[in-house]
């Protein structure tokens, strides 16, 4: 389940980019998408929402992907960062979802899944080293 969440999160990481730079394309055109981008996009509504969202989700990659690696190349995969895997893949998806539609409450609720299973995972990952 680990690397599935690796592969997982890195696909959603895709996803937030490319939903960011479609409503670019949207909003702005492909004249401005083919720009140097000097003209900074807004940091509020949809275009602020999403990269602040994209930026977050690529923090949250670098935070769980490594414990994640731990547990797999030691082979000290549980029930417990199995579950947590699980869990944080979902967390992420809510967590995206409800920040690209303005869902404050929820998608903080979300993050805190999210970080409650990069801990899971990184004591998983101290455990497997300790062995």
């Amino acid at each position: 389940m680990e690397l599935i969440a690796i592969l997982g999160i890195g696909a959603l990481t895709f996803f937030a980019a490319f939903g960011q730079h479609l409503y670019t394309v949207r909003s702005k055109g492909v004249g401005f998408v083919m720009t140097d981008r000097s003209q900074p996009l807004s940091s509020d509504g949809f275009a602020g929402r999403s990269g602040r969202a994209l930026r977050n989700t690529v923090e949250s990659s670098a935070m769980y992907v490594p414990a994640a690696l731990v547990v797999v190349v030691l082979s000290g995969q549980t029930q417990i960062t199995a579950t947590a895997a699980l869990v944080y893949l979902i967390a992420r998806v809510g967590f995206l979802a409800a920040y690209w539609v303005g869902a404050s409450g929820l998608r903080s609720g979300f993050w805190g899944v999210g970080i409650a299973s990069i801990v899971a995972t990184y004591v998983g990952a101290i455990s497997a080293l300790s062995r």
